[in-house]
């Protein structure tokens, strides 16, 4: 696969993107998004607009505009990117107490992950050379198994606690 490289749409859905590169996209990913974040938090929108953009160097991505666009959108993509950046980071959404899962079903969800993350290696070591985009896609898949394994657990321990009252 190393000869095939994605556009610019597919590395965005597919791989791990760098940290201004997902805040640019959670932006772009729902028409008005930028604009409600400069009405809901009271920011420039011109300003915003300059800072998340990774194409223009007159403004910086200042941290406190990440947290704005992560806090408004829920971007998984942007927790990729600081995971992967840190190189020694995961993370996951713990599941709602009051929610109710199928232990059954997300054990399944945990199969098709790993298959995933199986084939997206297999794919990538064909040839023996793994391109930056192949390692981006392994990186995504990689996170989301840890990410639905912590979930398992965490299920887990809730329904022990539930259960297991002295």
């Amino acid at each position: 696969m190393s000869t095939s490289l994605f556009t610019a749409a597919e590395r965005a859905e597919r791989c791990v993107l760098s940290l201004d590169q997902a805040v640019y996209q959670a932006c772009k990913k729902e028409r008005g998004t930028l604009g409600k974040i400069a009405e809901i938090y009271g920011v420039n929108y011109n300003t915003l607009a300059l800072q998340t953009n990774p194409n223009r160097s007159c403004h910086t991505l200042a941290p406190e505009t990440i947290e704005l666009v992560l806090e408004h959108t829920q971007s998984p993509a942007i927790m990729d990117a600081i995971c992967c950046a840190h190189g020694n980071a995961g993370w996951f959404l713990l599941p709602d107490s009051n929610n109710q899962c199928d232990e059954i079903v997300d054990i399944a969800l945990l199969g098709q992950k790993f298959a995933n993350l199986n084939t997206t290696a297999l794919d990538a070591y064909a040839d023996k050379i793994i391109e930056a985009d192949e390692y981006a896609r392994m990186q995504k898949d990689g996170q989301a198994l840890l990410r639905h394994i912590q979930t398992i657990l965490e299920n887990a321990r809730i329904n022990m606690e539930k259960n297991n009252v002295r």
